[in-house]
C-alpha cells in the first residue's frame, strides 16, 4: 500500500484512496463517543447555518459543535467528548455535527473512495480495518498543523501500518500535556476545554469499532 500524508482543508480535497480525516481534539473523538451511544448516524456539515436548517427540517435531529471551540449557541451539545459521555437519550438518534476543522475535512474530501474518522479512541480498529481492507493508497489527513496532536497520530498511524517503532501513548500524553498549544484543557477558567476532554481524547483504543463515511453520514463500522 502506498501512504501519503497531508494537512488542513486543502490536504483533504486532494484525499484519494481510503483517506483517514484526523482531528483528536476534539471531533473524531466527539463522534466515536456518539456513535458509541447508540446514535445512529451523524451528518457531518461545513457551518452552522445548514445544520439549522436540517434541524429544521428535521426536529428530533441532535445539533452538535463548535465555532472556535465555544458550543455554537442555539445547539442540544458543545464538541465535547465528557458532555456527550454524561449525555442519555442518544440511541437511535441522527445528529448534525459541525466543527472548525474535523467536519470540515470530510465534507472537503470529495475524491477520497472511503473516509475514516481517525483519533486515539478507535486507533486500533482502524488500523485493523486497513490492514484487513488493503486498499492500495492511504490519504492520511492531520487536519491541524504539522507537529500538532493530529500529526502525532498521524505518525503513529503509520508506523503501526509500516510495522515501525511509534511513540507509546504514555509519551505522547505528556509531550502533549506539556504543550502550550493544549494549554486551556489545563486552564479552570476556560469551561469550553475541561480537563477531562484532555484525557477522553487520549484513551487509547476506548472503542472497538471504526467511525466510517457510508454516503453522507458517518456511521459505526464493527469489525
Amino acid at each position: 500500500m502506498k501512504i501519503s500524508k497531508n494537512y488542513g482543508i486543502s490536504g483533504a480535497s486532494k484525499a484519494k484512496g481510503t483517506t483517514i480525516i484526523i482531528d483528536v481534539f476534539r471531533a473524531a473523538t466527539v463522534c466515536a463517543f456518539l456513535l458509541s451511544k447508540g446514535v445512529e448516524k451523524i451528518i457531518p456539515v461545513s457551518t452552522k447555518e445548514e445544520a439549522f436548517s436540517l434541524k429544521k427540517k428535521n426536529p428530533s435531529w441532535i445539533l452538535v459543535g463548535e465555532n472556535h471551540g465555544i458550543k455554537i449557541e442555539g445547539f442540544e451539545y458543545g464538541n465535547s467528548p465528557s458532555e456527550i459521555n454524561r449525555a442519555n437519550n442518544l440511541k437511535g438518534k441522527t445528529v448534525i455535527h459541525r466543527t472548525s476543522l474535523g467536519t470540515q475535512g470530510i465534507v472537503h474530501a470529495k475524491n477520497a473512495n472511503t473516509i475514516i474518522f481517525g483519533s486515539f479512541v478507535t486507533a486500533s480498529s482502524i488500523i485493523s480495518y486497513l490492514q484487513f481492507t488493503k486498499p492500495k493508497y492511504i490519504s492520511v489527513i492531520s487536519t491541524d498543523m504539522p507537529g500538532s496532536e493530529d500529526d502525532i497520530f498521524a505518525d503513529y498511524l503509520i508506523d503501526h501500518l509500516m510495522d515501525k517503532k511509534s511513540k507509546n501513548i504514555q509519551e505522547i500524553r505528556q509531550s502533549l500535556k506539556d504543550s502550550p498549544n493544549l494549554s486551556w484543557y489545563f486552564d479552570p477558567k476556560k469551561n469550553s476545554f475541561p480537563e477531562e476532554d484532555f484525557h477522553l481524547c487520549l484513551d487509547l483504543d476506548r472503542f472497538s469499532f471504526v467511525p466510517i463515511v457510508q454516503g453522507k453520514n458517518i456511521i459505526k463500522y464493527a469489525l
